[in-house]
């Protein structure tokens, strides 16, 4: 007859830790290490009178990532109390299992295929299970789930799904139908170097300003103490009529955290024309429950996610942008004497954009078209006992590589030369030149992005006519 032992402990009265390191012998055994995110640890096939000595330390958030003592503790199996034929009844929650055989592949430039099994030794219903698919830009195995973003849930018994290509690490859990998850996820790493070059025009990083985040703000802030943007209360600090009372040790928030909130980006981007573009997400998300402990809960009990203060992995930060093809708008009012009018303090007064945009859609790795884009973050959590922490938010623009060719006659003066497409910036220009006399030569002006002049001499410096063929390598398409 064989026994289980589950061992259990708090997660901290600061919700600091998001893992745990575990070590333990059978007997005189060997130590067996293990890793969870979960504050329990299961050991299975346990014979009675077996002793088992646990250890349990910590494993801190980002960016410390310290790792507190080991606590230890000692037991030893009972023998069973009832006949081995008597089946006493105890209710047990059945949790989805660990998804198996995770992987993931690019297919196209911009996509991937995430793969996964369910357990065979699975006894639940595999129809109401649901695969959660999320993303952490770390690129070195170390991605936990708490700190990644939500990108896919599908049903599980599909065992594969289309997901944007994004380098870093793709964690997969079940849940079921009453919302029990996995006990822990499985993840695969990609980290894929670009093919072919492109063009780095602007990195934007609204979390490196010299204000962080100095964007339009609803329902969110910038918190100084975990240096991030993060879901705001609904609480006023002048409707307290006792402080204490009212903040205790927390006055970022002291009352109940919204449960949405939405971060707009600083400036927009004017890319000067209609082109296709690459965008790179730069986003780095993290879960917290900051009133973790019963005296700094301000909700009522049956609103708490979890008692124990388990893994806030219920938020969620989802990058969009919106974009026009028309050209930015010029905001600022002037008067019939195209003078600028002005506020008390000297800055311009602003009209209302008047630019068209297209609605706000979730922005992946990919490829986009269009002149003016804007980008926000919603931030999101499913209970209002936990944030997303928001460490890293941006963008990187990249054009991709293009080269044009074509051969005309000069003719005897300047042949001027447009190009099928106007290049994001001058391209580089190459000439062949054909049935070219001795002391022949050409000059090339007015280079540009959309196009260049070249006239042919012969050696008395007169304008002549040649065959030329010319090859522009530059980046970006200009599109109508």
């Amino acid at each position: 007859m064989s026994n289980k032992a589950i061992f259990s402990w708090s997660r901290g009265t600061n919700a600091s830790s998001v893992s745990f390191l575990v070590e333990y012998e059978i007997g005189d055994g060997d130590t067996i290490t293990a890793t969870t995110t979960a504050p329990n640890f299961e050991i299975d096939n346990l014979l009675p009178n077996s002793t088992i000595t646990f250890r349990v330390a910590a494993v801190g958030i980002l960016p410390n990532v310290k790792n507190s003592a080991f606590t230890e503790t000692t037991i030893t199996i009972p023998k069973a109390s009832i006949p081995a034929s008597t089946s006493p009844v105890t209710p047990t929650v059945l949790l989805p299992p660990d998804p198996t055989n995770v992987s993931v592949e690019a297919t196209t430039k911009n996509e991937a295929i995430i793969k996964w099994n369910i357990p065979t030794s699975y006894t639940g219903n595999k129809e109401e299970l649901v695969a959660i698919i999320r993303h952490s830009a770390l690129t070195d195995g170390t991605g936990v789930w708490p700190n990644s973003t939500l990108l896919r849930e599908v049903a599980a018994v599909t065992d594969y799904l289309i997901v944007p290509l994004m380098n870093g690490e793709y964690l997969v859990k079940f849940k079921d139908k009453e919302n029990n998850k996995s006990a822990n996820a499985t993840s695969a790493v990609i980290n894929l170097p670009d093919e072919v070059p492109k063009l780095l025009v602007q990195t934007v990083r609204e979390d490196q300003t010299a204000a962080p985040f100095a964007g339009q703000r609803n329902d969110c802030f910038y918190s100084d103490e975990y240096d991030a943007l993060v879901l705001d209360t609904d609480d006023e600090i002048d409707d307290k009529t006792d402080f204490e009372q009212g903040y205790l040790q927390n006055i970022d928030f002291g009352g109940t955290l919204k449960t949405s909130g939405e971060y707009f980006f600083e400036n927009v981007v004017d890319l000067g024309g209609i082109f296709t573009v690459q965008f790179n997400r730069i986003l780095k998300i993290r879960g917290l429950y900051p009133n973790d402990t019963i005296d700094l809960h301000f909700t009522n009990i049956d609103q708490w996610s979890d008692f124990d203060g388990d893994l806030p992995d219920e938020t969620n930060g989802i990058l969009k942008f919106r974009k026009s093809n028309d050209a930015a708008t010029d905001d600022e009012i002037q008067d019939e004497n195209s003078e600028f009018l002005l506020l008390e303090d000297g800055n311009k007064f602003d009209q209302e954009d008047s630019t068209t945009f297209s609605e706000f859609v979730p922005m992946e790795n990919g490829r986009y078209t269009g002149r003016v884009f804007q980008f926000k973050l919603d931030l999101s959590s499913e209970y209002n006992d936990q944030t997303p922490l928001v460490d890293e938010l941006g963008y990187e623009l990249l054009f991709e590589n293009r080269t044009e060719s074509n051969s005309f006659s000069s003719g005897a003066g300047a042949k001027a030369v447009t190009f099928s497409k106007a290049f994001y910036q001058t391209p580089k220009l190459g000439i062949t030149a054909s049935n070219m006399a001795s002391g022949d030569y050409y000059v090339i002006s007015s280079e540009s992005r959309t196009g260049f002049s070249i006239t042919f001499f012969n050696s008395s410096n007169v304008a002549i006519d040649r065959t030329f063929a010319y090859q522009a390598n530059g980046f970006g398409a200009e599109g109508a």
